[in-house]
């Protein structure tokens, strides 16, 4: 795998030809200086750029529901608003070489959500155990500053949790050849990093119908207990 190629992997997918997310890179650089206990998260509620969604990881029981896609293995759940949506594993999408590149990097797998053929979400899974500690307003500044490394970045919504249990940031990265709106949800549970990732026409340009239904799939994401 030859730089360019690797660069397209470790990056942060609000760049078109990007598939991965930078977290590939920085899960293995950073230096994170608080340990935080992991405690059950009540249901939070906040404001994304699609509209107010909520945080909570008490999902405890199994769907039988066609409309949502539960991966036992990962532990999570999230919604397929209609028969457009499809789910692609993220390992059907690599080759065994970037595949094992990730893994050493605590990557251990995800979904791509697809309508139409594009990959406007990604649902990304890591497994953090083998750090002391990890610290996500860290990691949620070092995704920023990466960004503005390559394009002019728009900071538009940044909040962690006192706790560490979750986090949010959107950014509107544009320059001469970009312009691409992203947005993060992340949890922290059982030392687990589970990422969930918008990318794609910012919020405010889209219609009400499509912005709901995007804002749906964003609130319909939980941990299953």
């Amino acid at each position: 795998m030859d730089s360019t190629q690797e660069l397209k992997i470790v990056r942060w997918s609000i760049i078109i030809t990007i598939v991965i997310s930078v977290m590939s890179l920085v899960i293995h650089d950073l230096i994170y200086f608080q340990t935080h206990e992991s405690t059950p998260l009540d249901t939070a509620f906040i404001e994304s750029g699609f509209g107010k969604i909520s945080f909570s990881n008490k999902v405890q029981s199994y769907s039988i529901s066609n409309d949502i896609y539960q991966d036992y293995e990962l532990g999570f759940q999230i919604l397929k608003p209609n028969d457009a949506w499809k789910v692609i594993p993220m390992s059907d999408s690599m080759n065994d070489e970037s595949m094992e590149i990730l893994k050493t990097k605590g990557f251990l797998d995800g979904i791509y959500l697809e309508q139409n053929n594009e990959k406007h979400f990604m649902i990304a899974v890591f497994d953090v155990s083998q750090k002391s500690s990890f610290e996500l307003a860290n990691y949620v500044d070092t995704q920023i500053e990466t960004m503005k490394n390559i394009a002019d970045v728009d900071i538009q919504i940044r909040q962690v949790s006192q706790s560490n249990d979750w986090a949010i940031f959107g950014a509107h990265a544009h320059s001469e050849n970009i312009d691409e709106y992203g947005e993060q949800l992340l949890y922290l549970e059982n030392n687990r990093l589970y990422m969930l990732q918008y990318t794609g026409l910012s919020p405010s340009e889209m219609k009400t119908e499509i912005k709901s239904e995007y804002r749906s799939i964003l609130d319909s994401f939980k941990i299953l207990g």
